[in-house]
């Protein structure tokens, strides 16, 4: 079965109908090809080093160290997520959550234009105050980040219309 962020946004608004909220988990072929893509320019400088090792100076030895080191922490980030299928975005209700981050419907300003390169392509959710912190939705969450944004801008004022709704009653 294809994860939300492989469908479109008719079937986001019918889960959201449904569920009352929509996840969209990690796609694991974006992050593979990332991955890829960066351990591959990586791998020829750590590959090479090796046999110069016991070559080098103290110095030259500490920043071989420190690449491998690098390198594996970007092999373990890159594994952890393809295993665990995180970070998750989350649309709600309440507002939308990406990872730890989260963005209550009354701070969201709009969903922005998606930009980068297409592996690393990414979509800002713009706060409505300026001085507060967007979220970066990925390309890794969802495939097509114009259709999310244009849903997301649509879902909003919504959003908001059935927040203030109940308050508007008792005023």
């Amino acid at each position: 079965m294809p994860t939300m962020g492989e469908l479109g946004p008719a079937e986001w608004t019918a889960e959201l109908q449904r569920s009352g909220r929509v996840v969209f988990q990690l796609r694991r072929r974006p992050v593979a090809l990332r991955a890829a893509v960066i351990l591959l320019l990586l791998a020829p400088s750590n590959v090479f080093n090796i046999g110069e090792f016991a070559d080098e100076s103290t110095v030259g030895r500490i920043f071989d160290v420190f690449g491998w080191a690098v390198y594996a922490f970007i092999l373990g980030g890159i594994t952890w997520q393809l295993v665990t299928r995180r970070p998750i975005v989350v649309v709600d209700g309440e507002g939308i959550r990406s990872g730890s981050r989260f963005m209550p419907w009354d701070a969201v300003g709009k969903a922005g234009i998606p930009h980068g390169a297409r592996i690393f392509s990414s979509l800002p959710v713009l706060p409505a105050d300026v001085w507060a912190k967007e979220i970066r939705i990925l390309r890794d969450n969802v495939r097509d980040l114009t259709a999310f944004s244009a849903w997301l801008n649509d879902l909003r004022p919504q959003r908001r219309r059935t927040e203030e709704e109940p308050h508007a009653d008792h005023g």
